[in-house]
């Protein structure tokens, strides 16, 4: 049963521990992050410009299968990581079976954050805040993952603030060099840069929610 008396995988900073964890499964996280990359890149490639098309909602669905397919590998090996070393073929032939459902769970979560940004941008954000670990739970295959999501906040309240407001301080910074990306390397290639960096921030996100996750949620 878990509860808020599981030890904590963590020392001060869940950031930097998350951090240094995060490499036990680079076996996985590289050749994920840079694969998305390259296929959001070729994406671009195709020229299709953002108008409500056919066409564009096809990419727009591609590009967003794509991702949620590379948070299911990299959400796994994360749990994994919190806890100990990364079973490579573990992560890769459990994943598939819950596919679909955490599919249908992402789009869900991005129609209610599309909402809560249309309305007045900042209903989005909190909705972010308020799920770090909704799609987690969909990936540990947790029954109701709300509720689980939910519990952890409860439990780990303090370190949950903490850790939404330091990611938005870096979610800041990283916005601002992705502007000077988009301005000095466009097209294709300044995609690929901003997927890759964007991959390995995430990644590094995942592994610090992890680590509570795993603090309240253990195997």
């Amino acid at each position: 049963m878990s509860t808020a008396t599981e030890p904590r995988l963590y020392r001060v900073s869940v950031l930097a521990t998350g951090f240094v964890r995060m490499w036990r499964g680079w076996k996985v996280i590289l050749p994920v992050i840079v694969v998305n990359a390259l296929l959001q890149a070729l994406l671009i490639l195709l020229g299709v410009l953002p108008y409500l098309t056919i066409a564009f909602v096809l990419v727009a669905v591609i590009s967003f299968m794509i991702l949620v397919k590379a948070y299911n590998f990299v959400a796994a090996a994360m749990l994994e990581a919190a806890v100990g070393p990364v079973n490579v073929r573990a992560v890769y032939d459990n994943l598939w079976s819950r596919y679909w459902v955490l599919l249908a769970w992402s789009v869900g979560l991005g129609i209610v954050v599309l909402i809560g940004l249309s309305l007045y941008v900042v209903p989005g954000f909190v909705v972010l805040a308020l799920t770090p670990y909704l799609l987690m739970a969909v990936v540990d295959g947790q029954r109701n993952p709300l509720v689980v999501n939910f519990r952890t906040i409860g439990a780990r309240w303090g370190r949950w603030l903490i850790t939404v407001i330091l990611m938005g301080v870096v979610l800041l910074v990283t916005w601002l060099f992705a502007a000077l990306d988009g301005f000095f390397i466009t097209g294709a290639p300044g995609s690929f840069f901003g997927w890759l960096v964007l991959g390995f921030i995430a990644t590094w996100f995942l592994s610090a929610w992890a680590l509570i996750y795993r603090s309240v949620n253990p195997r």
